[in-house]
Formats: C-alpha cells, structure tokens, sequence
C-alpha cells in the first residue's frame, strides 16, 4: 500500500488550510449571503400596483414608510444603508447600520396630487470588508394612491367670524364643540404648539396667521353661523397646509370667509 510521507501529508494539509481561509476572505457576494429587503407603503397601504392604490383626498397628506430588513445570514453581515425614492421624495432614516435580522422604517411626506401616483423606494446596502473589498447588495418595491379631487362644499357661506371675535373673553359662551384651551395640535393634528384662544391671538404671518385664521373658521364651521367650509374640511385643509409648507394660500381662504359678517352677538 503506497502511502504519502509525514512532510508531504503535512505540506497537503496546509495548503488545504490556506485555500480554506483564501475562500472564506474572499468569499462571493451570493456566496456570503448578504442581502436586503424594502417594503414601501403609501398612508399604510402596500399598493404594489395601480389596482391596490388607494383614494386620497387631494391636498390631503401622503406619507410614504420605507420598511428596510437585513436578511443576510451570519456574522459580519452588517450593512450600512441609504435610502432613496426615485420622485425625489426626502427620505428620512434614523439608523443608517443594520445588522442581520434587523428593522428600521424611513418616511417620507408628501401632499395629495390628482390622478394616479407611484413612486419607487430602494435600498442599497453596503458592507466594507477590513481588507478593502466591497459587497453591494439592493432591492426597491413601488407604491401607488389616486388621488381624487373632493366634491365642492354644498352651497351656503356668507357669514364668518374673524379671530379677533373668538378670541375674546366674553364670547367664549360661543364657542360650540371646543374649549378656549383645547390644544391646537390635539384638535388640528399638527406641530405647532400652544391652545385654541392662544392660536385665535397669534400675530405675525405663515403659520402664525394660519393659525389664527384656522381657529376662526373651525368656530364658524361649529357654531350656528352660515359658514362656507364644515369642520372636517377646515382640519383637512389645516393638516394639509402643515404638510406642504403653504401657509398663506390656505389662510387667505379662510380669511375671505372668516370676514364677511359676523351674524353673533
């Protein structure tokens, strides 16, 4: 029986050894099993394609969830993540490293616009190895919403109540629904800080002068006063401005309203 001396068996098992760890270093992408995943909603809805894609309101607020996993497998199979959306929609995330098995969701914000809309959210996930090399892995899933424009308001308006009637003291006994230090954001569904009658006295202009202005028509809408907009579209069109950043074109249609005659006493 032929067998192989000490030294050559030794030799063999070394350079086994060594193509081994050369393998495991430098191990392929597909091989290392690293891998990503991005699941992308629209206000809670998957909507992959048009037919999921629900109705908004347009002008009402769309936020997008951009829900990123690591699926990779075993160690060393961090990933730094970036995530973008292909209709420039700003993605925030507040964990940029994931580690296997690991979660996070971005959002992005946005404002109804008319007709069908999908936009795309990816991820790429990169892992830089101690001796240079890179692995890229990545993955995108789209979303959708139609958005729809509201029927008009039923006919009626006329009369309107301006902030300076509101706001004060004694004709808080008007006040139908809502409580002079009911919150704003609580009542509104926005940032801005503060109570009703504080709103209702706001100076200075943007938000400020929406505010005011969005205290008055939300009264006027509640009270008995033949007012132009009802409650619900006074909070919409409230919650929308808040999420584009138009202040004033919202407040100036609450303003026309809000002065064109106060019927209370």
């Amino acid at each position: 029986m032929h067998t192989l001396p000490r030294s050559r068996f030794l030799a063999a098992a070394l350079m086994l050894l060594a193509a081994f760890a050369f393998f495991t270093l430098n191990v392929s992408p597909a091989a290392a099993n690293f891998s990503i995943d991005i699941e992308k909603h629209t206000n809670g809805f998957d909507a992959d394609t048009p037919e999921e894609a629900p109705v908004l309101e347009v002008g009402t607020p769309v936020v997008w969830e951009y829900i990123v996993t690591n699926t990779g497998d075993g160690p060393g199979r961090q990933l730094e993540i970036t995530v973008t959306d292909d209709q420039d929609v700003d993605v925030i995330c507040t964990i940029s490293i994931l580690y296997p098995g690991e979660s996070t969701t971005c959002y992005g914000y946005g404002t109804a616009e008319a007709g069908l809309y999908g936009n795309i959210g990816c991820v790429e996930g990169v892992r830089v190895r101690d001796d240079g090399s890179v692995t890229t892995v990545s993955d995108c899933d789209p979303s959708h919403y139609y958005g729809e424009t509201p029927p008009p308001p039923p006919p009626g308006g006329g009369e309107g109540c301006t902030p300076g009637y509101w706001k004060q003291e004694h004709h808080f006994d008007s006040w139908v629904g809502y409580s002079p230090n009911d919150s704003f954001d609580a009542v509104f569904g926005v940032s801005y800080g503060g109570t009703l009658v504080e709103a209702a006295g706001a100076k200075g202009g943007k938000e400020n002068a929406l505010a005011r202005h969005a205290v008055a028509a939300l009264l006027n809408a509640s009270s008995s006063v033949d007012y132009y907009y009802t409650t619900t579209d006074v909070i919409n069109m409230v919650q929308a401005a808040f999420a584009s950043g138009d202040f004033n074109g919202t407040k100036d249609l609450f303003e026309y309203q809000n002065e064109l005659g106060c019927p209370l006493n």
